[in-house]
């Protein structure tokens, strides 16, 4: 398998691309296909523009040839409640890979599970908010996007909790190939059923939803003093009121919260954004 990511790729090789690309298509079309790549380990994932329809396959054979890659992927769509990937393949086979980002590797399988490269900057923050022998609940943990950093270089225990079985096979493979058996506790459930006998130090809440049950259960779960890792989409219209909505939701179990951290993650749709808001309970 191939590793790596594209930041690494060689400028010769994006030279190549390029030149190959401009034989059909205008520099401007060729500078935005440049600038949507993404690239997953072996995997390359490119958006192309409706109007190239016909090129498509001309496309992923420069990426191909250029990166050297396993695959070329056309970006598509995610659905469902497991926000389950759906790319069309223009060359190469197979869609496992393994992926490494700050010194953790991922194997991912891009017909069954998503991986957004778009959070990186999020998965190597976690890597520096822990201290060591916290106990963590990851109550989405997926393949170990936020639990691998927090376990490997948090040294923190984490409860990684995953209802998907695909994501939890691959979780399950990510723990062993990071060689961290013992300071990850995986648990094929959904977060809901999960009703430890511990208080958590931080919970990570990592899915997207506006439905409260999923913030109560993190407050039936958390310390008094402990860390909200708050993950959601919001319209840049109700931002102001983001603070407000929580606090009316942790008010319901007597409680308060302290803002720790707040950023826009990602744009996520026109008008809407990818947001973290870490807040203390108290």
């Amino acid at each position: 398998m191939y590793f790596g990511s594209k930041y690494f790729v060689e400028d010769k090789r994006i030279k190549k691309l390029r030149e190959q690309l401009k034989t059909k298509i205008s520099s401007e079309d060729v500078q935005k296909i440049m600038k949507s790549y993404e690239q997953l380990g072996g995997i390359i994932i490119v958006s192309i523009p409706n109007e190239y329809e016909k090129f498509k396959e001309f496309i992923g054979n420069c990426f191909f040839e250029s990166f050297e890659c396993q695959t070329v992927l056309e970006k598509g769509f995610v659905s469902g409640e497991f926000r389950i990937p759906y790319y069309k393949r223009l060359v190469g086979d197979g869609f496992i890979t393994i992926h490494k980002e700050n010194g953790i590797y991922y194997k991912i399988d891009l017909s069954k599970v998503m991986f957004s490269s778009g959070n990186i900057a999020e998965r190597i923050r976690m890597a520096h908010v822990s201290s060591p022998n916290e106990v963590i609940i990851d109550m989405f943990s997926g393949i170990g996007y936020f639990t691998l950093p927090l376990a490997k270089y948090g040294k923190a225990i984490v409860w990684s909790l995953e209802k998907n079985p695909n994501s939890y096979n691959l979780l399950l493979e990510n723990i062993n190939l990071n060689s961290l058996s013992g300071r990850v506790l995986p648990i094929n459930i959904d977060c809901l059923d999960f009703n430890p006998n511990f208080k958590a130090d931080r919970i990570i809440m990592g899915y997207f939803s506006d439905d409260e049950k999923f913030l109560l259960k993190a407050l039936d779960m958390i310390k008094d003093g402990g860390v909200i890792h708050y993950h959601n989409t919001i319209a840049e219209k109700l931002e102001p009121h983001l603070k407000e909505t929580i606090e009316r939701v942790i008010a319901k179990k007597g409680k308060k919260l302290e803002s720790i951290y707040y950023r826009k993650v990602k744009k996520y749709s026109p008008g809407v954004w990818h947001i973290v808001f870490d807040f203390k309970v108290i």
